[in-house]
């Protein structure tokens, strides 16, 4: 009973250990501001560019950062350059992202994307929301249709209830 004891807070010491050195070496970037362009709109099935911004707001040059994305929906993003060399004080980077569209939606969609920056001693990742819009004019196009057939439909009724009789 007692070994079990000793051995459960080896255990436990090890992990708080493990979580706490975790901590410390992965440290996201306090001093850098990520910014993407607005609107932060795009049509359905199709390809729109951003521009993303990257700004050093601390003392300290950032030097090797490394960038790539993640997004959760079936999005294609290509950035205009995966690597930064060196980033002073005060500087701000502009990069171009491309972000292409090859679904068709119904309905207005929010989706997220995630930029993710990296260097040998920080990582950091920025989320953003954007808006796939409908679309263009598919339920304005979807009444239409449906008013036409109802139209077509109700001449064909009619014409049928009323063959053979005469209109005056």
């Amino acid at each position: 009973m007692q070994q079990s004891n000793k051995k459960m807070k080896k255990y436990i010491l090890s992990i708080i250990l493990l979580l706490f050195c975790t901590y410390i070496f992965s440290m996201e970037f306090e001093n850098i501001r990520v910014h993407l362009s607005h609107p932060r709109y795009m049509q359905s099935n199709s390809i729109e560019t951003f521009t993303l911004s990257i700004n050093n707001r601390g003392d300290a040059a950032l030097h090797s950062l490394e960038l790539s994305v993640t997004c959760n929906d079936d999005l294609l993003v290509v950035l205009g350059r995966q690597k930064i060399d060196f980033l002073e004080p005060g500087e701000t980077v502009r990069i171009t992202v491309e972000i292409s569209n090859s679904h068709s939606h119904f309905f207005d969609r929010n989706t997220l994307v995630a930029f993710n920056i990296t260097n040998e001693d920080y990582a950091g990742n920025f989320s953003f929301r954007i808006t796939i819009r409908a679309i263009e004019n598919f339920w304005f196009l979807v009444i239409l249709s449906l008013a036409a057939l109802m139209i077509v439909l109700f001449i064909i009724v009619y014409i049928k209830t009323n063959k053979g009789e005469k209109n005056a």
